[in-house]
């Protein structure tokens, strides 16, 4: 008995490895988690901008966006860029971030939103902590 098998090209698997991520990304926040057992709600990734990242206009109402690419592991343990592109959304009021940063952003609420970015020492400084003096960093050119 013979059966029939069929080979799948570089550029097929690597959109095959996108339409799952992407399925998974929108069905995590729609579907109970006990659908997915071991499957993190909330995921976090690496990116580089592909254009500036301007300051929400208003936080709940007016976020500002920009491209980004995503960035994988190699097995070597260094990163590089990926074909995949998302939106981040910054709802952030006082923090602006540069095209070509990266960046660090996570997938809350059904879209990815930046967590942390490697700003440039002419960038308004924020904190992460709390009022009292948690960890700063740099974000940006600091507002519209």
């Amino acid at each position: 008995m013979t059966t029939q098998g069929y080979q799948l090209s570089a550029e097929a698997i690597r959109q095959l490895k996108k339409l799952t991520r992407e399925w998974f990304a929108y069905w995590k926040n729609e579907l109970p988690t006990n659908l997915f057992p071991g499957v993190v709600r909330d995921q976090r990734r690496q990116a580089i901008l592909e254009a500036d990242l301007l300051a929400a206009v208003d936080t709940l109402t007016d976020p500002s966006t920009a491209p980004a690419r995503l960035l994988d592991l190699t097995a070597g343990g260094d990163l590089e860029l990926s074909d995949e592109t998302v939106t981040v959304v910054n709802r952030f009021e006082n923090i602006s971030i540069d095209a070509d940063t990266y960046i660090k952003i996570e997938f809350i609420d059904g879209e990815w939103q930046p967590y942390a970015a490697d700003c440039g020492p002419q960038s308004e400084s924020f904190s992460f902590g709390s009022a009292s003096g948690g960890p700063s960093a740099s974000a940006g050119t600091g507002g519209p």
